[in-house]
């Protein structure tokens, strides 16, 4: 046996007590702990607020641009429908939304983002039927919002074409209301069975309020367009009656004017022969006398001329009479042989024997007769190395209508003004008034009948009146 020495064994340590736990360290512990959580907790808390302040600023953001745009002076409403269904898709974490519109009895695509052309040509084709079977449908036809998770879990549900080309399972979709009416729907999708969140869908209700706003804005935008198109038109109706009115009166006085220069000349003239054959030795009698004749009718045809266009500006038809077409145009040739003769023209009539008789105002007709027959004569003389030749016709063209045909041998009228020549203040002739043309439709569209003029501007030109055969008694 080994002896123990008196100082001990020294070579082993004594073993350490292991200390005991006191309440105190407990207790700073789970002080320690606790913060850690309260930190994290906090922490949490603060990556939750950013979120939805992110979330706050980015849906304000999109917000203030589509108010901005549908605000703007060059608003387009499709630029506001698409730029909202973009707007909703990326805010509410959405695979696609669109806008529906109702056309007639069915509802169209709208506007849309997130959807293949294979879906927009489906959609195209296809215009949703308001009912239970759709999503779009059923919000349109009951008015409220409409959240389904899962479509293809829906019993109702029957529109597997639109899901299949669109890929989606849960569908949300928020009715478009004005004044309590449907106006359309705002509808998202998304590939997965799942939910949209209560603050997603009032998103969706605040972009679906911002597209009627949109909407009415453009339809009181076509109001007010369509208004200031009607209010532009109608000052242009009160311009041109008033330069009606102007012209009617302009019209009246060079009418004289111009009517008046033929009989005062021909008095002239008979007056100037009388002379000369009343001074001659013998004085010829019988050729003063019929000078004499022919003044006195003519100064007969001037206030005639006066008592016509008196009447033409007259609300009331006054002196109407059946009147023998023939026989009021050789009346106007007989009247100017003298002047036609002056100007070398020869005239070929070929009046139709037998016509019905027309209803209308003599003098006036007349004076339509001897207006184309100057204007036949100043046209020819400005083409001295043609023969001039002015043929006369008159036919009947239907049971209804008797025509009076004139045509020149002239320069003809060129083919683009043809169309105006009748107009007021409209002439081909460099000192002409533009007059002369207006007054002859006046006077034979207040008979009912129509005047024209066909010239391929080269050689002469026809102009023709149709006037109203009278009615039988």
């Amino acid at each position: 046996m080994r002896p123990r020495s008196k100082g001990g064994d020294k070579s082993r340590k004594p073993r350490r007590r292991k200390a005991a736990t006191t309440p105190k360290r407990r207790a700073r512990g789970g002080a320690v702990r606790r913060r850690r959580s309260s930190v994290a907790g906090q922490e949490a808390k603060i990556a939750r607020l950013e979120r939805e302040l992110n979330d706050a600023l980015r849906q304000q953001t999109a917000t203030a641009e589509i108010l901005k745009v549908i605000s703007g002076s060059a608003f387009d409403l499709q630029t506001v429908l698409d730029r909202l269904v973009e707007s909703a898709m990326h805010l509410c974490d959405a695979d696609a939304a669109n806008i529906w519109r109702p056309d007639g009895n069915v509802l169209k695509l709208a506007a849309s983002c997130g959807h293949t052309r294979e879906f927009k040509e489906f959609a195209q084709r296809n215009p949703i039927t308001p009912g239970h079977g759709t999503v779009t449908g059923r919000v349109f036809l009951e008015r409220k919002t409409v959240h389904i998770p899962d479509v293809l879990a829906d019993k109702e549900f029957t529109g597997t074409g639109y899901q299949s080309r669109g890929r989606y399972r849960s569908h949300l979709g928020v009715p478009m209301l004005r004044e309590g009416e449907a106006i359309g729907v705002f509808a998202l999708t998304r590939s997965d069975v799942t939910h949209y969140s209560a603050k997603q869908i009032e998103l969706v209700a605040t972009f679906a309020n911002q597209a009627v706003i949109a909407i009415e804005n453009a339809r009181l935008h076509e109001a007010e367009k369509e208004r200031t198109r009607e209010l532009h038109e109608s000052l242009l109706l009160l311009e041109r009656e008033r330069e009606n009115k102007l012209m009617n009166v302009e019209a009246i006085t060079a009418s004289i004017a111009h009517e008046v220069r033929q009989p005062l000349a021909a008095i002239a003239t008979n007056g100037s022969a009388a002379l000369r054959f009343f001074e001659r030795t013998p004085p010829d009698y019988e050729e003063v006398r019929a000078a004499l004749h022919r003044l006195i009718a003519e100064s007969h045809r001037a206030s005639e001329l006066f008592d016509s266009i008196r009447s033409l500006f007259r609300k009331t038809d006054q002196e109407r009479q059946p009147i023998d077409v023939n026989e009021i145009t050789l009346e106007v040739l007989k009247s100017l042989r003298g002047e036609l003769a002056d100007h070398g023209v020869t005239v070929d009539a070929e009046l139709a024997p037998k016509l019905p008789l027309v209803e209308g105002h003599r003098s006036q007709l007349q004076q339509v007769i001897s207006n184309l027959v100057h204007n036949a004569i100043e046209a020819m003389d400005t083409v001295p190395e043609r023969k001039r030749l002015l043929r006369v016709k008159t036919e009947p063209r239907d049971d209804h209508v008797v025509t009076i045909a004139l045509e020149d041998s002239g320069p003809g009228i060129d083919p683009k003004q043809i169309e105006g020549i009748f107009d007021a203040f409209v002439t081909t002739k460099p000192g002409g008034m533009g007059l002369g043309l207006a007054i002859c439709r006046r006077i034979v569209e207040s008979h009912g009948g129509q005047i024209s003029a066909i010239s391929d501007g080269k050689d002469g030109a026809l102009f023709r009146l149709d006037l109203s055969i009278k009615a039988p008694a």
